[in-house]
């Protein structure tokens, strides 16, 4: 069994070496990459973000977790310009990066009785070849808006 799966390992080990890792970018090309990302994402990488942001809760209206308080027509430019305009990206688990974009004064959402002022957009670089250039938004239509949630 092993050996006839053996092509498949090595094609996927290979793609995999050859995965951008964030923790070795500086965070001035992890915010130009969010850039190429917020003009070349496509509609069903959105889709999919909303989805599972939906599924993890963020956008009902009540209980304790963090959660989005603005009308949901405001969220995605909010989102996109976080993605666009981050004040900080973390890289995140080898390929993924926390964008993170503060709205102060403007309230984005609560958790529990705190207000939110920011936005944080989990974004997973995987697909994205080593040494891409930063502003090959052709790229970016692999790339895994994984999640987005207010934060602190």
């Amino acid at each position: 069994m092993l050996i006839r799966n053996l092509p498949l390992l090595l094609i996927l080990a290979s793609g995999l070496s050859h995965a951008m890792n964030t923790e070795n970018l500086p965070e001035s090309t992890l915010k130009a990459y969010g850039q190429s990302l917020a003009v070349g994402a496509g509609s069903s990488q959105w889709q999919q973000l909303w989805q599972r942001t939906r599924a993890a809760g963020y956008f009902n209206q009540d209980g304790p977790q963090a959660r989005f308080t603005l009308p949901m027509k405001l969220i995605p430019e909010l989102v996109s310009t976080t993605l666009s305009d981050a004040h900080s990206v973390k890289p995140d688990k080898g390929t993924q990066a926390l964008y993170r974009r503060d709205f102060a004064p403007r309230v984005i959402g609560a958790e529990g009785p705190d207000a939110l002022t920011a936005i944080c957009l989990n974004v997973d670089w995987r697909s994205l070849p080593e040494k891409t250039p930063t502003n090959d938004s052709g790229q970016m239509g692999s790339i895994s808006l994984l999640l987005v949630q207010p934060c602190q």
